[in-house]
């Protein structure tokens, strides 16, 4: 399997995590001493202001963080995931409209890539997460579930318009899978639209769902373009 990756991005973005980490601390620094040296000055806005931009800041420095700096990053969780196809499966990340984009011989897939860790619940209609302690300490820092398969539609969508636009979507059927690659995610799944899996159940997931086999002509050409576009 190869695992091809945009790491010109992943490095800007972890950099701008870590740039965003350390100016948020020093703002959050700054707003501290000049609250304390100056209590009673006009200045006392300019010490709000710098906490609040502060908090701001390093918010978006912790995003960054833990999405491209913090390991397993999603593409590296996938590409174990995946490990032992081979070398005709090719998973580009970053590279395409989707963030994950598995094409095999198996077929054309987006594998939506959710990195929340604790007990995660689908009960056929939404899907939940239970309350930790861990979470409540580290809420500026941790990723909300939001709305899984609503992120997935919105990616396979941008990847229909992709192909569709390069005049090669209209008989290519884009399958679907979530997953949960973070190792400490527990999943309990219950009649879900799509499969939901763990980065382990991944390839199992994959030959069960692969029943539409792209024809060896599709397959080079979804290759080719994908290899000139993304890479």
């Amino acid at each position: 399997m190869q695992n091809i990756i945009n790491e010109r991005l992943v490095a800007s973005r972890a950099r701008l995590g870590k740039i965003a980490t350390f100016g948020g601390l020093g703002f959050l620094i700054a707003g501290l001493v000049i609250s304390f040296t100056l209590p009673q000055s006009p200045w006392i806005w300019l010490s709000f202001g710098c906490l609040i931009l502060g908090l701001l800041v390093s918010s978006v420095g912790t995003f960054n963080m833990n999405r491209w700096v913090r390991e397993p990053r999603a593409d590296q969780a996938l590409g174990r995931g995946l490990k032992g196809f081979d070398d005709r499966y090719h998973l580009y990340n970053y590279l395409l409209p989707a963030p994950h984009v598995l094409l095999g011989p198996l077929g054309l897939f987006v594998l939506t890539a959710m990195g929340q860790d604790g007990v995660i619940r689908y009960d056929g209609a939404k899907f939940r997460r239970n309350f930790s302690l861990g979470r409540a300490l580290r809420f500026m820092a941790d990723e909300g579930l939001g709305r899984p398969f609503a992120e997935a539609d919105a990616q396979v969508e941008a990847l229909q318009r992709f192909l569709e636009a390069h005049g090669v979507g209209e008989d290519v059927k884009i399958q679907n899978i979530v997953v949960f690659y973070n190792p400490g995610a527990q999943l309990s799944v219950q009649d879900p639209p799509r499969p939901v899996v763990g980065s382990k159940g991944l390839k199992r997931v994959i030959r069960k769902q692969g029943g539409q086999k792209l024809p060896d002509s599709r397959y080079r050409q979804l290759l080719e373009l994908f290899e000139g576009t993304g890479t």
